[in-house]
């Protein structure tokens, strides 16, 4: 009887406990969304702007990945941008969000970028699947036509599958939420939106991203083999131009490689914690209401943040993007060094003079075979002196022509300029 009341007294304590820590984790989480909200939204934009410019101001627009990577951040700004809504409601600036036609439009929004920016992390995946695992149809198959079509389906198909959030979504005075009277339809329409948002780009990343892997771990065995193979033989081929394509493309798939598994790591939780919700009552314990949404606001964070993290991953994954980076913004240019122009503009002056050298002493040694003149010449006036070193430059020009690689080998051509040579020799002989 005694033991009764203190087991009541520590399970209420417990209970009260319980209840503290889930209030103090909400009101945690509630101010860091509140302060980390507009920084992600602020950067997150402006790192997506800048791939865009990047993207379509450097040589990297002529690449079919360039146009997935810019309509993704077009698709990522646009969600980040709608997030500012319900930020300024919760910091009592504007009650937008929670007015008729805005609510409907901004959760219509972030339906629809949520899909969109899935599908194009999956095609982009797709695309490097095939120019990793079949190169010999990359050209074909991957260019910047097709995947500009592929762009303007997949947006035509994210807007019209998500239409019917705008009869779903409905404003209250403090919330903008499902209506009522469609919870059981907007409860499928949530499980078929999980479906296609998230659960089929995922499988398909996935696996695409193990058969890559798989792929280049084989193509790099190979590589490796074929250059024991042409080390130990007679001759030596690159084996980078064989297989697996030039350097780039390595960087391209890595970089690829990166984003699509940084979007798979940051979109899991939130998925989880969107069919728990659904899934799991939470009418019956008020503590686990606290705690769940605690959970599910920082997973919806987590989630927020990989609209925001794309020009990071580039800059830190890419090198192609990191150059272009580079040489599409002024303040990043790299101003040539004194050294490297004063180095450039005397390396033209040294080679000539050391090809006068050699063209003089070759005059002189074919001069002195053919003919025997006296040394006491009376000496040349200044114009034919001038013209004589003109025949010279031109004797010693052809010269060089001859031992190019672009020479011509018709045998009247030679028969011709050897009549040339022969002439201007003498020529530069009676002059001296």
């Amino acid at each position: 009887m005694n033991d009764l009341p203190s087991d009541n007294l520590t399970q209420y304590d417990t209970f009260e406990n319980q209840t503290d820590f889930d209030e103090a984790a909400t009101q945690f989480v509630n101010n860091l969304y509140l302060y980390y909200t507009p920084i992600l939204t602020i950067l997150g934009s402006i790192g997506n702007l800048l791939s865009v410019y990047v993207f379509f101001i450097s040589k990297l627009r002529l690449q079919s990945t360039s146009q997935y990577l810019s309509a993704l951040a077009v698709s990522d700004t646009v969600f980040l941008l709608q997030l500012l809504a319900p930020w300024l409601s919760a910091m009592q600036v504007t009650s937008i969000f929670f007015t008729g036609g805005f609510c409907q439009v901004f959760v219509y929004l972030s339906y629809v970028t949520c899909c969109l920016s899935a599908w194009l992390v999956m095609a982009f995946t797709i695309e490097r699947f095939i120019a990793v695992l079949y190169p010999l149809h990359r050209n074909a198959w991957c260019t910047v036509r097709r995947a500009r079509i592929v762009i303007v389906v997949l947006t035509a198909a994210a807007a019209m599958v998500n239409l019917p959030v705008l009869r779903f979504a409905i404003p209250s005075r403090n919330d903008c939420n499902i209506d009522k009277r469609y919870l059981v339809y907007a409860a499928r329409f949530n499980l078929v939106d999980t479906m296609i948002s998230f659960t089929v780009p995922l499988g398909m990343i996935v696996l695409m991203n193990v058969l890559i892997v798989v792929g280049v771990y084989r193509i790099e065995k190979i590589r490796q083999q074929m250059m024991r193979a042409q080390l130990a033989g007679p001759q030596r081929m690159r084996p980078t131009q064989v297989l697996g394509g030039p350097r780039s493309q390595q960087h391209v798939t890595r970089m690829l490689l990166v984003v699509s598994s940084v979007f798979v790591f940051f979109n899991l939780p939130a998925y989880t914690f969107r069919m728990i919700a659904y899934a799991y009552n939470l009418e019956g314990s008020a503590h686990l209401v606290g705690r769940w949404s605690a959970l599910q606001q920082l997973a919806l964070m987590f989630f927020h943040s990989n609209f925001g993290i794309n020009f990071m991953l580039y800059c830190l994954t890419g090198q192609n993007f990191r150059r272009a980076v580079r040489q599409s913004i002024p303040c990043l240019r790299q101003k040539p060094r004194r050294q490297d122009a004063v180095r450039r503009a005397t390396r033209p002056a040294r080679t000539s003079s050391i090809s006068s050298l050699s063209a003089a002493s070759y005059v002189s040694t074919c001069t002195e075979a053919i003919t025997n003149f006296p040394s006491t010449s009376t000496p040349s006036s200044r114009s034919q002196r001038t013209e004589a070193y003109i025949r010279k430059w031109k004797f010693d020009n052809s010269r060089t022509q001859r031992h190019s690689p672009n020479y011509s080998q018709n045998p009247q051509s030679i028969k011709q300029r050897d009549n040339i040579e022969m002439h201007n020799i003498k020529a530069i002989a009676t002059d001296m």
